[in-house]
C-alpha cells in the first residue's frame, strides 16, 4: 500500500509531463504510487507517460481513455484507485507543474500532525512558471482559493511578487486543483452521486466545488508555504478572451453549479444583491460578445431537475450551516486566509 497516491492527467501535454515526471521522481518522499492518466491525447503524450514509466524510480501505472474523461473523471477514477489500494493521500497534479525536491515531504509533515486530523486539503506556496520549459519565476501563482460575495473566486496572490508576505502557514477556504493534496479519507466523506470531482464540471471551478462541499462537512485546508511548486497558468480572467471556447463554456455553467450545489437558503438570501448584478453579466455577455457560451445556459435548463435532486443529495450532507461558512464570502477574512500565530 502507497502511502499517496500520485495523479498526473494528460491531454495532449506530451511536452509539460515530460518536464513534470522527473521533479515527482526526485521527491524525497518515496512512499508514493504515480498514476498516469492519458485523456485521449493526440500528441504522443501516452508514448511520453510510457517512456517515463520504463524510467520511474518509483512505482508507475498508466491509463489510457479512449474518450476525453476531463480533469474530474481521470482525477476521479485516480482517487478511486486511492480507496481501493487504501492509501491514505492522493496529490493531483497538473501536467503543468514542477515540484521541488522537498515539496510532498514538506507537505506531509504538516498533513500528518495531529492538529490537523480535520484538514482535508493541503497546498504548498505554488509560484508561477512561464514558457514551455515551466521555467520558475518570482511570482506567486496560487496560496489557496478566496471566495466573494458575488459568486466569484481567485487565487489568493495570484500574479504578485513573493516577497516574504505568505511564508507562514494558514488556513484556506480551499486549494487550487493544480497541485492539491487531499486526504482520502475526507474524499470519500463528501463523495457525491457524481463523484468525488463533481464530473458535472468537467473541467474548471471543479476544484472549488470539492473545496465548499468540504467545507460543509467540516474539513479545512492549509496552504503549506514550505513546500515549493511552480505552475503555469493558462486561464486567467484578463485572458477570457484569447481563452479556449470550451474552457469558457465550462466556465459559465460551472459558475452556476457551484451555487446549485453548495449555497443554501442564507447564503442565497444575503449574498443575492451582489451575485445577481454578476450573473446579469453572465447572461448578457454569453447573448451578445460571448455566444459560444450560450450552450452552458442551455444545460443548465435542460438538466435542472437532476441538478436540484443533486443538490438535495449535498444539502442534506451538509454539516456546517451558512451563517458559519459565509465568513469566507463577505470580505470578513483580510486576503482569504487565517495565518498561523
Amino acid at each position: 500500500m502507497p502511502k499517496v497516491l500520485i495523479s498526473v492527467v494528460t491531454h495532449n501535454e506530451a511536452h509539460d509531463v515530460e518536464r513534470l515526471l522527473p521533479t515527482v521522481f526526485a521527491q524525497t518522499f518515496r512512499d508514493v504510487l504515480v498514476l498516469g492518466t492519458d485523456n485521449n491525447s493526440e500528441d504522443g503524450s501516452r508514448a511520453t507517460l510510457a517512456a517515463a514509466q520504463k524510467a520511474s524510480p518509483v512505482p508507475f501505472e498508466i491509463r489510457a481513455s479512449r474518450e476525453n474523461l476531463g480533469f474530474t473523471g481521470a482525477h476521479n477514477s485516480a482517487m478511486e484507485k486511492a480507496l481501493e489500494l487504501d492509501a491514505p493521500w492522493v496529490l493531483v497534479l497538473n501536467a503543468d507543474v514542477r515540484l521541488a525536491p522537498e515539496f510532498l515531504e514538506r507537505l506531509l509533515e504538516d498533513a500528518e500532525s495531529p492538529r490537523h486530523a480535520r484538514v482535508a486539503s493541503f497546498t504548498g506556496k505554488i509560484r508561477r512558471a512561464v514558457g514551455p520549459e515551466l521555467e520558475p519565476s518570482p511570482l506567486l501563482d496560487t496560496v489557496g482559493l478566496q471566495m466573494t460575495a458575488n459568486g466569484r473566486h481567485f487565487d489568493i496572490a495570484s500574479g504578485a511578487e513573493d516577497d516574504g508576505s505568505f511564508d507562514r502557514p494558514a488556513e484556506v477556504f480551499g486549494i487550487s486543483g493544480c497541485v492539491a493534496l487531499y486526504r482520502t479519507a475526507a474524499l470519500q466523506d463528501a463523495r457525491i452521486s457524481t463523484g468525488f470531482y463533481d464530473d458535472d464540471f468537467f473541467l474548471y471551478r471543479e476544484d472549488v466545488d470539492l473545496a465548499w462541499r468540504l467545507r460543509g462537512r467540516g474539513w479545512g485546508a492549509r496552504c503549506v508555504p514550505s513546500a515549493l511548486a511552480w505552475h503555469r497558468r493558462r486561464n486567467l480572467p484578463e485572458r477570457r478572451r484569447l481563452m479556449n471556447p470550451i474552457a469558457n463554456l465550462h466556465s459559465v455553467k460551472n459558475r452556476f453549479l457551484l451555487r446549485i450545489n453548495n449555497a443554501g437558503r442564507e447564503h442565497l438570501m444575503r449574498t443575492f444583491p451582489s451575485t445577481f448584478g454578476r450573473d446579469l453579466l453572465v447572461v448578457g455577455g454569453c447573448l451578445t460578445v460571448e455566444r459560444t457560451s450560450l450552450y452552458a445556459l442551455k444545460w443548465l435548463a435542460e438538466n435542472r431537475e437532476r441538478l436540484l435532486q443533486k443538490r438535495a443529495e449535498i444539502q442534506g450532507k451538509r454539516l456546517v450551516p451558512d451563517r458559519e461558512l459565509l465568513r469566507w464570502f463577505d470580505g470578513g477574512l483580510p486576503g482569504g486566509r487565517v495565518q498561523d500565530a
